[in-house]
């Protein structure tokens, strides 16, 4: 059975490491899926937890996953994989069966999976699991508990810097079609908009348009504008200044445009509105475009802020830039540069405008790519690692017979 039981380590195990580390990678993203998922199983009330219950599935997911495919403490996190599986198997069959949510959101950005796909993975995943489950009693040890407890420590740690990080920051790596590279296009001829508004009921949501719009009963959620007519890629990307007027072709055809996006004004603090006008103020002083987009219609700056907000679809602006009050550099209409409030005091605005536009976007697509892979290859740097400790250790007599043991035992 050793075959059959590294085939499912690895097809387990790796399923699991990615869908963990695309939600490190997004955690505003994940918790969105979360408040999708409450609303659909009539949890709001939890909707303030998602954030941090997002954080958790994350970090969970990604240490299992390493610990099963690199076979440490498998009596626990085989038990814990295969519950947790158990679980989501009959979520995504509820999912398939009454598509409450269109999207299980399982692979974040990365891949889009309907309920049923998602379903028949998980219908894949849980023999393999299970056969673990069930057979690891039968599993030798590849290290002392000490070391595998070592081992499992370092992966929950990895996992929570990756959170943190990408939460403070720009994260290492965008599957969002906003990330640094990409040219977001759109046609400013024979275009027309429409608005629809979303409302929830009983954990459904509908979208209903001005002219039909649901009684009492149902709960507004948000309003959605989109391009319709002649667009190109992207379509949903409008943003119109504080009169309604479309400025999203002067923000896309400008040689150097910042956009910075405040998708819930309420939430920012003093010092955070403060941190943005210096940044505002520094962008315009090195020759750059600014514009300002928040989600609530009509200025919901502070008074103290001298700049005056146009308006963006809510999910546009957190797609844009997953930072609430986070700035966008764009570049002849690619997306070339990134900046939360945390490293907005960081940013050095002059030399890099003075920089041809595709050489900045060349740039900042190559460093993300590059830092994508070199977490790739740290992975599985410390895979290989891991293995020569574990070779090296059981050169020890005492540990050799510790194992001899445990394999008597398991006959």
């Amino acid at each position: 059975m050793r075959l059959p039981r590294a085939l499912c380590r690895l097809i387990f195990g790796l399923t699991f490491i990615f869908s963990g580390l695309v939600k490190l990678l997004s955690p505003v993203g994940t918790s969105l899926i979360f408040k999708e998922y409450f609303a659909a199983l009539h949890l709001n009330f939890l909707s303030g937890t998602a954030l941090y219950a997002g954080m958790l599935l994350a970090i969970c997911e990604f240490t299992v996953g390493m610990c099963i495919l690199l076979s440490v403490r498998m009596k626990l996190f085989s038990a814990i994989g295969f519950y947790m599986t158990c679980f989501f198997t009959l979520l995504t069959l509820y999912l398939a069966l009454f598509n409450p949510i269109s999207d299980c959101g399982c692979f974040g950005e990365a891949v889009h999976l309907t309920n049923w796909q998602t379903f028949f993975k998980n219908l894949i995943l849980l023999p393999c699991i299970a056969l673990l489950y069930f057979q690891r009693n039968k599993i030798t040890p590849i290290a002392h508990p000490a070391v595998e407890w070592s081992f499992a420590g370092l992966f929950f740690l990895v996992a929570v810097a990756l959170w943190i990080h990408s939460y403070r920051y720009v994260p290492i790596y965008e599957f969002t079609p906003y990330k640094i590279g990409s040219y977001i296009s759109t046609e400013d001829d024979n275009t027309s908009f429409e608005t629809t508004f979303i409302y929830t009921k009983d954990g459904q949501q509908k979208s209903f348009t001005l002219e039909n719009l649901p009684d009492s009963t149902w709960t507004y959620v948000e309003t959605v504008t989109e391009m319709t007519g002649q667009a190109g890629q992207y379509s949903d990307f409008i943003i119109q200044d504080a009169y309604g007027n479309d400025i999203t072709p002067n923000i896309l055809y400008s040689d150097d445009a910042v956009l910075i996006s405040v998708y819930e004004p309420a939430k920012l603090k003093a010092r955070d509105w403060k941190r943005i006008e210096n940044f505002a103020q520094k962008a315009m002083a090195a020759g750059a475009d600014l514009y300002v987009a928040s989600s609530v219609t009509g200025d919901a700056t502070p008074e103290s802020f001298p700049f005056e907000a146009g308006y963006g679809d809510r999910k546009l602006l957190l797609t844009i830039n997953r930072a609430n009050g986070g700035a966008t550099l764009f570049s002849d209409g690619y997306v070339s540069q990134k900046w939360t409030a945390a490293t907005m005091d960081d940013a050095e605005l002059e030399e890099l405008l003075q920089e041809d536009g595709e050489t900045l976007v060349l740039r900042g697509a190559i460093r993300s790519n590059v830092i994508a892979s070199c977490l790739v290859l740290g992975i599985l740097l410390v895979m290989i690692l891991i293995y020569y400790i574990c070779k090296v250790s059981y050169k020890d007599s005492s540990l050799n017979k510790w194992r001899r043991r445990i394999k008597k035992n398991e006959q």
